[in-house]
């Protein structure tokens, strides 16, 4: 807190301001967007003694702070050309005694003015305290206070934040992360006469935490805890940044079992308790997880998980003779808050059902619909604060997908606050394209055609005064698709949460055996990769025939085998394995009967013996989709689409053997059934 710029208002308002330090290093920005959303004032600094150019990086913070228009068209003027920022905007001259700017005074004030920049050019100095107190007074003048929520506070608020702020300040305390009950413990004795309610001081603590001055986090038991040190979080998220980036395989990833056992070693940490370690490591892992920065992938035949940041992904994409051809389609540039938007795209297009992401590598993702339908796109150039992007499909990919895809994609970012420049690819009469560059700054410029590179041929480029036009069909599936993106990233929380808790409580992890039928592909995709996808990445080893039988010389004998060895079993019921559990098809036999046979043995034993066995129905009823042995057990009912996230989030549980009422898993459960419900 800096309290020269504190102030009171004509009402009797007492107002404190928050001043926060960003580090303006490249490797620092992926976690910037995390923490800007709610500026009232920026100063941009520059160093003067820069010798290439001092204002190099200010443009970038320019666009991080901007308000943009969401996916404005070509030919519309848009803010990326006006740069009018979101908050008062100062430009600050550092260490002025280190030299004098390239730049004269005229040409400064100047640049403020095209940029929006409202707070004007300062030239300050620490050391020799040039232009500190003007630097106060205009920050003071700039920042909106009657603009400003009124938080009322009470006697109790002013005691928590003000011991707060002493605990913070003590530089002999022991622990940078204290529970609520020690909060309170502490309050008492510092006040012997002071009465105050639990509810009252979690009410002044979260004000607290909105302004800066702590943060709560939750163990992985679920309990609350007061993070005393909050620029301590961001700056393990930036070191979770870096070491990522370090991957030896270029895969910009962190391995989760290591992540979660504290074995990278982030000096952040280095001098916490171990309880408060894994607070911070759970809670910096989820951060980015919250805002589809990462996401959580498991190698299905290593069962090992990791936390992915498709931004630093280095991998480039290998040439294959016999790949499927693709072609470009719609391309933009986007411009404003850009650090995470690649990340988004890529987190939040997988995470719908539509569409599988099938592959990443540098600056690109593919997903496939259906049956082998590809559909992806790329980040061809970066500047800073800017980024263009380009949508490609599979030369057999009809209108209808690509224009679901695009629709999809264009709902992502309309998401941020951004301005989106939006062309459409241009081909002459002879098959040539036209340079996407060349499309676009003609377009910029307002002109309404140009020539071909090749032939020389005259194009109209095209118009796109309106945004992507849909059908009323496609309108519901991009709204459905979306619906489903959000309980996909919140799922993907809770389930990290989950495999926080069983590594603390050192459970073990089962084993699973999954029996199905093959015959309906549809059946067979969710099998694959919806349920035991998402059972591996929950920590539990999973046995699956797709990923076991189709090895040259594999035992389909053997693979039944190992159910006896399994410590689960679930058993898909649809139609069609009951038909095969029935067996009554002279001209051939089928393996479910055999695993059925198997499974059995368990059925007919002791009551635990029959709890291994796990009956999941996913089509048809229950008589009709599963064996006799099963109708009289309780079945998890995955018939409706929309309740998936929480039913399979159940059977985690239960495949784990953790209560459903269990204080550290209840509240994911809550929050993801009523999640399902908006």
């Amino acid at each position: 807190m800096l309290n020269e710029l504190g102030t009171r208002r004509a009402d009797g308002t007492e107002c404190e301001a928050i001043l926060w330090d960003l580090a303006g290093q490249p490797d620092y920005r992926l976690t910037h967007a995390l923490f800007l959303d709610d500026a009232d004032l920026a100063l941009v600094l520059f160093d003067p003694a820069d010798s290439r150019d001092p204002l190099h990086g200010v443009e970038f913070w320019l666009k991080q702070l901007k308000t943009g228009h969401i996916a404005p068209m070509p030919g519309q003027q848009t803010q990326s050309e006006d740069h009018q920022a979101a908050c008062p905007t100062m430009l600050i001259k550092a260490r002025a005694d280190r030299g004098e700017a390239r730049l004269t005074q005229d040409e400064l004030d100047a640049f403020c003015r095209q940029r929006g920049i409202s707070g004007g050019y300062l030239a300050t100095s620490a050391k020799e305290n040039i232009g500190l107190e003007e630097l106060l007074r205009r920050m003071k003048d700039s920042i909106p206070w009657d603009q400003k929520t009124t938080t009322v506070t009470t006697v109790t608020f002013k005691r928590i934040k003000d011991y707060a702020l002493k605990l913070k300040e003590n530089r002999r305390r022991k622990n940078v992360i204290i529970s609520p009950q020690d909060l309170r413990q502490r309050l008492e004795k510092s006040n012997k006469t002071w009465q105050f309610t639990d509810a009252e001081m979690m009410t002044a603590v979260g004000h607290l935490a909105n302004y800066g001055y702590m943060r709560v986090l939750r163990t992985s038991k679920g309990e609350e805890r007061l993070l005393l040190v909050p620029e301590l979080l961001n700056n393990l998220a930036a070191s979770f940044v870096l070491e990522a980036r370090r991957n030896p395989k270029g895969l910009g990833a962190l391995e989760e079992k290591r992540l979660l056992a504290g074995e990278y070693l982030f000096r952040e940490l280095e001098k916490l308790s171990l309880e408060e370690r894994d607070v911070l490591l759970d809670s910096a892992a989820l951060l980015f997880l919250e805002h589809n920065i990462g996401f959580r992938e498991t190698d299905p035949l290593g069962g090992q998980s990791y936390l992915v940041f498709p931004e630093l992904i280095n991998l480039k994409k290998p040439v294959l003779e016999d790949e499927q051809p693709t072609e470009d389609g719609v391309a933009y540039t986007v411009s404003g808050a850009v650090e995470n938007v690649y990340a988004s795209l890529v987190v939040l297009l997988g995470y719908t059902q539509t569409f599988t992401r099938t592959d990443q590598w540098r600056s690109q993702a593919r997903y496939e619909m259906g049956n082998g339908l590809i559909c992806g796109f790329r980040q061809d150039a970066e500047r800073d604060g800017e980024l263009d992007l380009v949508l490609y499909f599979g030369t057999n990919v009809g209108r209808p997908v690509r224009t679901l895809f695009q629709g999809l994609f264009e709902s992502f970012l309309a998401r941020r606050n951004l301005s989106v420049f939006r062309y459409e690819p241009v081909v002459c009469s002879n098959g040539h394209a036209l340079n996407r560059a060349v499309v676009r700054e003609q377009l910029r410029k307002g002109s309404a055609f140009a020539f071909c590179s090749e032939c020389g041929a005259k194009l109209t480029l095209p118009k796109a005064d309106e945004p992507i036009q849909l059908t009323r069909t496609q309108r519901r599936q991009v709204d459905e698709q979306q619906w489903f993106a959000a309980r996909r990233s919140q799922f993907e929380q809770a389930i990290f949460q989950v495999q926080s808790y069983v590594e603390s409580q050192k459970l073990p992890r089962p084993g699973c055996f999954i029996s199905y039928a093959w015959g309906n592909k549809e059946q067979e995709r969710w099998v694959e990769r919806s349920l035991a996808i998402d059972l591996q990445k929950a920590g539990i080893g999973v046995v699956l025939d797709r990923w076991e039988n189709e090895r040259v010389g594999a035992s389909v004998s053997r693979f039944v085998e190992r159910i006896e060895r399994c410590d689960r079993v679930i058993m898909v019921g649809t139609p069609l394995y009951r038909k095969k559990y029935d067996n009554k098809d002279p001209s051939m036999g089928y393996v479910v009967a055999a695993e059925v046979d198997v499974i059995s043995n368990r059925l007919l034993g002791t009551e635990a013996q029959k709890e291994t066995v796990l009956p999941l129905l996913l089509a048809g009823q229950k008589t009709s989709s599963l064996p006799p042995l099963l109708h009289s057990q309780v079945y998890a009912d995955f018939r409706d689409e929309r309740a998936y996230f929480t039913t399979v989030f159940d059977l985690i549980l239960d495949l784990y053997g953790i209560s459903h009422s269990n204080p550290a898993v209840a509240g994911l459960r809550e929050s993801l059934q009523e999640s399902e419900m908006q």
